[in-house]
């Protein structure tokens, strides 16, 4: 990827829903007007686009260069749900497409509803807002920091109990060290260079993203979702949700809607 290049327009973003597409194969125009950066929540496929062939799964994000392609076929072997937001710039991201996955997976997601949810509300200063969480992406998939195979074994504990626990019950730092043999700030610092956050805003950003989960079935209230994700109370859920999804649990579903 280019990393020389200035965002110029932001000209819509979208999200697509499982049901969008009833076919299997689908055929997209060979002429791509605007860049293409998606993140699927769910789903698998194989996007063939020009003479490559990439396979995009869960919590991927995919990119497309604005332009001619010789083909742009999308075989969906499981339907998904996925936001796609197209934009411009002043010199190209990359001159092919690509598939990138990320342990940082829950933010990058967060990202990518915030920035849905910036465009649908088109508030006071919106589009700025939305400028914004585009860059913050991108400097995301720009910024990869190197953790070594050691480095990421010590934390895999506390990977693995968070995984296995985030909805049963409290997971402090101090505990998850201990699981892992190493002191609170060491397992801080691991946790920072690998995902970017902390452990406690890791275990906040997974809860988060199941509740957007659920509260998308519609089978659910609010205050059930809350004690389902082991919030403790419906108003610290909604403080937490708000923040970091930047509305409230009900403005969600209703701009996702």
């Amino acid at each position: 990827m280019n990393k020389n290049f200035i965002i110029t327009s932001i000209e819509q973003v979208i999200l697509v829903g499982k049901e969008k597409y009833k076919e299997k194969n689908l055929h997209f125009s060979n002429s791509i007007p605007f860049n293409e950066i998606i993140f699927h929540f769910s789903g698998s496929s194989i996007v063939y686009f020009g003479e490559q062939s990439l396979k995009v799964k869960e919590n991927t994000v995919r990119f497309l260069p604005k332009g001619k392609v010789s083909r742009y076929d999308v075989h969906r072997e499981i339907p998904g749900e996925c936001i796609d937001v197209f934009f411009s710039t002043d010199k190209p991201v990359s001159e092919n497409a690509f598939v990138w996955e990320s342990d940082k997976k829950e933010q990058i997601g967060a990202l990518f509803r915030k920035l849905f949810i910036c465009w649908t509300s088109k508030s006071d200063g919106y589009y700025m807002k939305c400028m914004s969480y585009l860059y913050r992406i991108i400097a995301e998939i720009q910024s990869i920091e190197y953790v070594s195979i050691e480095q990421y074994n010590k934390i895999t504990p506390a990977i693995d109990e968070i995984n296995r626990e985030f909805l049963n019950k409290s997971l402090s730092s101090s505990y998850l060290a201990e699981i892992c043999g190493i002191s609170e700030t060491y397992l801080k610092k691991l946790f920072n260079k690998k995902f970017g956050i902390p452990p406690k805003k890791y275990i906040i950003q997974k809860k988060i993203d199941y509740a957007c989960e659920l509260l998308l079935l519609r089978r659910y209230t609010v205050t059930e979702i809350a004690e389902m994700c082991n919030f403790g109370d419906v108003y610290y859920f909604s403080r937490q949700f708000k923040e970091y999804m930047g509305v409230s649990p009900l403005e969600y579903i209703k701009r996702v809607r």
